[in-house]
């Protein structure tokens, strides 16, 4: 009995490279909630409730995360901040009163505004996810390879002796889609491969990685 239960190594690995408009899933969440929300509790603009706010909040942060890089030194003094205005508002009570003062304006859109934005958001992450489809790499069968277009164009470079590496830019946009990029060099090009916004980007790289020394050692065999 074969007692080795270790997953043989892939055969291919397919790369796929997204808009940054996938971060953008917790905004497409928050509006479902917040529409469901509002036709729950027929808010109106007298009783406007919290979900104005929450909702605006939400987009505001996935916004930042698509405009900026939140590197790990940006990541910590964020948090830092955040720790320090908690504190400062204990300490001095008049700053958790300014605070809770803004955070209590009254912002007011129906559940037609949400339900408009859940569709839209999930319109332009639907599109994002069939470009992908037709635009991808693929590394199988001792080649890399870059499938674009809609009429299956590609591109072909070597796999054997090809490097690889990793680079996480944004914490953010990692602990979001667990996101990165993977830097591809072919043997004998000059020309660096700059694959952007990759999901489960470490699994990716595992998976590479398995694939890249099978043809090493078959090369060396």
């Amino acid at each position: 009995m074969n007692m080795n239960t270790k997953s043989p190594p892939p055969g291919r690995v397919v790369i796929r490279s997204y808009s940054p408009i996938v971060f953008l899933y917790p905004s497409l969440l928050a509006a479902i909630l917040c529409g469901i929300w509002v036709t729950a509790t027929g808010a109106t603009p007298e009783t406007p409730g919290a979900s104005g706010l929450v909702f605006s909040l939400v987009l505001f942060v996935n916004l930042s995360i698509i405009a900026f890089d939140f590197g790990r030194l940006a990541s910590i003094l964020i948090v830092l901040v955040a720790v320090i205005l908690g504190l400062l508002s204990t300490i001095y009570p008049g700053i958790g009163d300014t605070i809770r003062a803004v955070m209590d304006q009254p912002v007011f859109m129906n559940a037609t505004f949400y339900w408009v934005w859940a569709v839209l958001i999930f319109m332009l992450i639907f599109l994002v996810f069939l470009k992908s489809r037709f635009d991808y790499w693929e590394i199988k069968n001792n080649e890399l390879l870059h499938h674009h277009g809609f009429l299956g164009d590609v591109e072909r470079w070597p796999a054997p002796g090809m490097r690889m590496s990793k680079e996480i830019h944004d914490v953010l946009e990692y602990l979001l889609c667990r996101s990165g990029r993977l830097v591809l060099v072919p043997e004998r090009e000059q020309r660096a491969i700059v694959i952007d916004t990759v999901l489960n980007v470490n699994r990716v790289e595992n998976q590479i990685q398995t694939l890249l020394s099978t043809l090493r050692v078959a090369d060396g065999d």
